[in-house]
């Protein structure tokens, strides 16, 4: 067996966070976790440097966090796409609460632009099915409506890899409330 085989010990009480090398998706604590801020004026914090195909309303989000990018809008097709990088777990491959959060995330643009006047979609209902690890590249959400009601919309998802291989399938319920 050779030292990278090797667990590392457990930590003891005496040693601080900051001594402990943890293999997990967290920040260690006292360091400022991700996204890191930009200082005002810099290009990146520039409204001219939004990310592309996101509305207004959908900067600030777990959208820009996980550099979701929406490629297309229409009434019967929602096209949502996400880097790979920056979205894995531990073992390296895309972590499936990133590919929850693109299923959810297509069907909910498509479910906005579909919305009643007046009202908003909330998510009510997800499922999603992971079918194959992916990880490099990008990731892409394909929403096409399943039901598109007064108070409800029902989204399909299916989620490919940059070889069109299925990754993820999913659906997403929205009930629609009034905009607040």
């Amino acid at each position: 067996m050779s030292n990278e085989d090797v667990l590392p010990a457990a930590p003891s009480p005496t040693m601080s966070p900051a001594d402990v090398e943890a293999p997990v998706a967290f920040p260690v604590h006292g360091t400022r976790p991700f996204p890191a801020t930009r200082p005002a004026g810099s290009a990146v914090s520039a409204p001219s440097a939004l990310r592309a195909g996101l509305e207004a309303w959908e900067q600030g989000t777990l959208m820009t966090t996980l550099a979701m990018e929406v490629v297309e809008r229409g009434p019967e097709r929602v096209v949502v796409r996400m880097p790979v990088l920056g979205a894995t777990q531990v073992a390296g491959v895309l972590h499936g609460g990133a590919s929850a959060a693109l299923v959810e995330t297509a069907a909910s643009v498509a479910a906005r632009r579909a919305a009643p006047q007046g009202m908003v979609p909330a998510g009510a209902e997800l499922h999603v099915s992971h079918l194959r690890p992916v990880r490099s590249g990008h990731v892409t959400a394909v929403a096409v409506p399943v039901h598109l009601g007064r108070r409800t919309a029902v989204h399909e998802v299916t989620v490919n890899d940059d070889e069109g291989r299925a990754v993820a399938r999913g659906t997403l319920r929205c009930l629609y409330i009034e905009a607040g």
